[in-house]
């Protein structure tokens, strides 16, 4: 008789996600602080006046803009097979810097996401330097520990799991070319830290067994409703589940569709021409 309320929770499971359904949950994002921060004002412009004048950028507003950057909230959209993940974009008033000047931080990597766990396919869109793409790709094999550690979120029981997430040949390459440009002496105004693999860490809920989470991330045996990496913490803020009903998820259609190693052969040279005028590394570094 011990064993009851378990067989009852597996079989309302059954009946719940045998038949048609689908999902709706909302996270938040803060930055994670635990880390150490992912841009910095190089030791050349320090030297300079606070604010400075020939970027008119205000440090203190800078940091401000930053911050405030990794404060967003995202809806996942899911059924058995399919999910799509999305910001959610709010309209605010443009909010003036010191010296009514406007500072703003765009955060690359807010594209839609579009997982398919039955024919393993990703749909994710870019907006690179004003140019849109949807790239196509198998959905990427990710080689999870789970552990026995477990915590409550909400009303679900969720398990820890982790992950290292290897650099990227790009990264590397954008890393070795920053370091040419130092050894050349050239002023550079952002610094760039060497790009190392990061530990993923998701809190997923086999209570919800879709295999799906925020940021594209997926391939647990339970829904993520808590995600950490680098930079962010995605936490979850509400679910919504509906039985019995049917709803189709879109595919990302907004750019120009590509392979992800044609996007990355395009990436890389934007890359290039943008460290030139000091701007990629900073764009690279923030990326989530």
């Amino acid at each position: 008789m011990r064993n009851l309320p378990k067989f009852c929770f597996l079989l309302f499971s059954a009946t719940l996600f045998g038949q048609d359904f689908y999902g709706k949950v909302e996270y938040q994002t803060i930055q994670n602080k635990s880390k150490k921060e992912a841009v910095s004002i190089s030791k050349e412009s320090e030297k300079e006046t606070t604010e400075d004048a020939l970027t008119g950028i205000d440090k203190d507003a800078f940091e401000e803009a930053l911050a405030k950057a990794f404060q967003k909230k995202y809806l996942l959209t899911f059924n058995k097979n399919e999910a799509l993940f999305e910001e959610v974009v709010a309209l605010e008033k443009p909010n003036p810097g010191q010296g009514g000047m406007t500072i703003s931080v765009s955060m690359s990597g807010d594209g839609d996401k579009y997982m398919n766990t039955k024919d393993k396919i990703s749909y994710t869109e870019e907006d690179l330097f004003g140019d849109e793409f949807v790239i196509k790709d198998s959905l990427p094999k990710i080689a999870w520990e789970i552990t026995t550690e477990t915590k409550i979120i909400g009303d679900y029981t969720c398990v820890k799991a982790t992950y290292i997430e290897p650099v990227s040949k790009n990264d590397l390459e954008a890393y070795d070319r920053y370091q040419e440009k130092i050894k050349k002496e050239k002023t550079t105004l952002f610094q760039m830290k060497k790009p190392e693999p990061q530990t993923i860490t998701a809190w997923y809920t086999s209570e919800i067994p879709v295999s799906f989470g925020p940021n594209g991330v997926w391939g647990l045996p339970g829904l993520i409703l808590q995600l950490e990496n680098e930079n962010y913490i995605y936490f979850c803020t509400k679910v919504n589940l509906k039985n019995n009903e049917k709803v189709k998820i879109k595919i990302p259609n907004s750019g120009k569709i590509i392979s992800k190693k044609e996007y990355e052969k395009y990436e890389k040279k934007m890359q290039k021409q943008m460290e030139d005028q000091d701007g990629a590394f900073m764009i690279r570094e923030i990326k989530n």
